[in-house]
């Protein structure tokens, strides 16, 4: 008898030293968009660059490992004193994530041609974001890791 999913003991299958989170569509962009800046969602780099953050790769962990509610500073519509304290608007997304191989030397580009030679592995994942916290670090300078728990 073959053994369960239940038998199985889940392992990070490599150390993620860094890891880069981008947009995967325009649906995506817009979507994020609409939470944050409903009058102008898609903002106009993002059809030039891939727009993308750095996160957090302590915060990455096998199925099963509890989500620890992020504790970080909101500020609510309609009120005056920033609040500080765990994260009311936890989110999750679905997301897909391409392990990078052997890499290049800094300042080399990849052509995308050779893009093969350099993915290790695909993956699903679930992206837990703080949603409130997210926003309040989100403008003028982009995400302080707002999302990330741990």
């Amino acid at each position: 008898m073959a053994p369960s999913a239940a038998d199985c003991v889940l392992h990070m299958p490599a150390h993620v030293g860094d890891y880069t989170d981008v947009y995967a569509s325009i649906h995506h962009a817009l979507n994020i968009g609409k939470l944050f800046r409903p009058d102008c969602p898609l903002l106009p780099n993002y059809k030039h660059l891939p727009v993308g953050y750095r996160g957090r790769a302590s915060s990455v962990r096998q199925s099963g490992t509890p989500v620890r509610r992020p504790l970080g500073q909101r500020l609510p519509p309609g009120v005056q004193a920033l609040l500080l304290g765990p994260s009311q608007r936890l989110d999750i997304e679905l997301e897909m994530g391409i392990w990078i191989g052997r890499g290049n030397a800094m300042g080399e580009p990849i052509a995308i041609g050779e893009a093969d030679d350099h993915i290790a592995g695909l993956c699903l994942l679930n992206d837990w974001l703080a949603r409130d916290l997210q926003a309040w670090e989100y403008q003028p300078l982009g995400p302080f890791l707002g999302k990330k728990t741990s």
